[in-house]
């Protein structure tokens, strides 16, 4: 376990730009994520925890739901070490079963609801999986996987969660609200340290191929604490209320949000999806002051017009998966009166690395600085060797405490990522003469033209500044001659007319002649995943598929 002090940060530029009152170090409470939430409850057991579709639950209350499904667990046939699936959406049964699955000694594999086919089975035999939590409505989904053993329990997110809610479940699986309530509220006093793998985050990785993260309890409440400690100027213990849209099966939300929330004695409220007005009326009725979200949401708060909710409740959001346009951050910080921030994390890291100050210095277009006990390098990705000039793109590599253990039974992947103590991310970046971190793109979406490296996100920055441009994508496409070039896919603002010529003369305006795209695609819009970025893998199997 890596403790405060083991990394010699030395006299980083970056530590000038922290915040009075944040220190470069902290002491981190030795703390399972269980024992975490056993000490919210005895400081605000009479505070709301969690809010969902005008329901509320208080700290006390989340504290004995988390018991009772421990014991549920554990009544199942599942014992510490054991691997139980959460396949919800955002919802109080997803908190609840997370730190139920923690509490009885298992380890949580958090997958995506919209997951079917391959992906699903392979996550589910990969990980060795005991038991799945999931929607009732996924049930036919899960039924394909073939897996033959598994046990499943149901529940349904769609009304708020209370003993003995009517709905259709097939007999062969279990439903949560029918038996939860049978069993005790009392810890079941499972022996967990906080050095135990808590949690298996599935993530494409640096190569693709879905690999599960290993994350401790150590390595989540960490990360957890380094997020409180950023906001330490923006609100105290027991007086935070977190929007959480995000969703909580991935990292960025689990531990920005759902952990960070806890930790501190903050309310949750909780939306199952992203729908703009609901959203809105949410902000405007329970009045919420922290809000972690991908660009796409706060744009289409910006671009909203002509509504009536009241949003100046917002004090302090994080912007993650995605750079957000200027335009964006400057119109959302007018209407809201908050102050909208950056950061850079990824699945290994728990996954904060970086983060712009709230009360701070902000560089448009930079993730912010490394969070507290964390380092960060740039290495030539040819050489391994150091990059030590400011502005130079770059690997990207990370040590600290929030670093992950290695890849589920993938020791050649783990082997190929940490080396030496360090991450090596797969995702190139720079730092400044300030030591503001700048990304790039991923390693594996660099360019190289002819010998030329060209970074898709330098492209992608130039054409979003464009007034009829709403979104861009660029990757790289064979050529005989020159290896690769540049193609862009442009999906153009609502009433925009610029034909492909226009848009090439303006990128020619403003690049070196090798980096403009060689064909500029208009398209309606672009694929992502459930955080908001961009999946230029797609735009290359579809291009690959069109050639075939």
């Amino acid at each position: 376990m890596q403790t405060k002090g083991e990394i010699n940060l030395g006299q980083k530029k970056w530590l000038n730009y922290y915040e009075p009152g944040i220190s470069n170090q902290i002491d981190y409470p030795n703390l399972t994520l269980s024992e975490v939430l056993h000490n919210s409850t005895s400081r605000f057991g009479n505070q709301t925890s969690m809010i969902y579709l005008d329901h509320q639950w208080t700290y006390q209350e989340l504290d004995d739901l988390v018991s009772r499904m421990a014991n549920l667990l554990i009544d199942l046939g599942i014992k510490p070490g054991d691997r139980v699936g959460v396949q919800l959406l955002n919802s109080p049964q997803f908190v609840f079963s997370y730190f139920g699955i923690l509490r009885a000694g298992a380890i949580a594999v958090p997958i995506n609801p919209h997951f079917i086919g391959d992906d699903l089975t392979y996550i589910i035999n990969n990980s060795g999986m005991k038991l799945i939590i999931t929607g009732v409505d996924n049930i036919p989904t899960l039924a394909k996987t073939g897996t033959k053993g598994l046990k499943v329990i149901v529940t349904d997110i769609k009304v708020a969660f209370r003993e003995n809610n009517q709905y259709e479940a097939p007999s062969s699986v279990i439903k949560l609200e029918d038996v939860l309530f049978k069993y005790s509220n009392l810890d079941p006093q499972v022996k967990v340290t906080p050095d135990a793998i808590a949690n298996l985050q599935y993530t494409g990785g640096t190569t693709g191929i879905y690999k599960g993260a290993m994350l401790t309890h150590y390595n989540l409440v960490v990360n957890a604490t380094q997020f409180r400690y950023w906001f330490k100027n923006v609100y105290q213990d027991g007086q935070g209320k977190f929007v959480c849209v995000i969703p909580m099966f991935h990292i960025y939300a689990m531990s920005t949000t759902m952990n960070h929330a806890i930790l501190s004695g903050s309310s949750i409220l909780i939306l199952s999806k992203f729908d703009l007005t609901e959203l809105m009326r949410s902000i405007d009725k329970y009045k919420p002051n922290l809000f972690m979200g991908v660009p796409a949401m706060y744009g289409a708060i910006a671009m909203r017009e002509g509504h009536n909710y009241d949003l100046s409740s917002i004090e302090a959001c994080m912007c993650g998966s995605a750079p957000i346009s200027v335009a964006v951050h400057e119109k959302f910080e007018k209407i809201t009166g908050g102050k909208l921030r950056e950061g850079y994390g990824l699945s290994e890291c728990a996954p904060a690395v970086a983060l712009t100050p709230i009360y701070g210095r902000v560089k448009y277009g930079s993730a912010g600085v490394p969070v507290p006990d964390t380092d960060v390098k740039i290495v030539d990705p040819q050489t391994g060797e150091e990059i030590t000039e400011p502005n130079i793109v770059g690997e990207i590599l990370v040590k600290g405490p929030q670093v992950m253990q290695g890849y589920w039974e993938q020791p050649e992947e783990t082997a190929m990522v940490l080396k030496d103590g360090w991450l090596h991310t797969g995702d190139l970046g720079s730092l400044d003469e300030d030591g503001y971190v700048f990304i790039a793109d991923r390693l594996k979406d660099m360019i190289i033209m002819g010998g030329e490296k060209i970074y898709p996100r330098e492209i992608e920055d130039l054409l979003y500044a464009h007034p009829a441009v709403k979104e861009v994508a660029v990757i790289g496409i064979p050529h005989p001659l020159l290896g690769e070039v540049p193609q862009a896919y442009v999906v153009l603002k609502q009433n925009a007319a610029i034909s492909e010529k226009e848009l090439r003369k303006y990128c020619a305006e403003h690049l070196s002649k090798f980096k403009v795209p060689s064909k500029i695609e208009f398209i309606e819009v672009l694929p992502r995943n459930s955080v908001g970025k961009v999946l230029r893998r797609l735009l290359r199997e579809t291009l690959e598929q069109s050639l075939v």
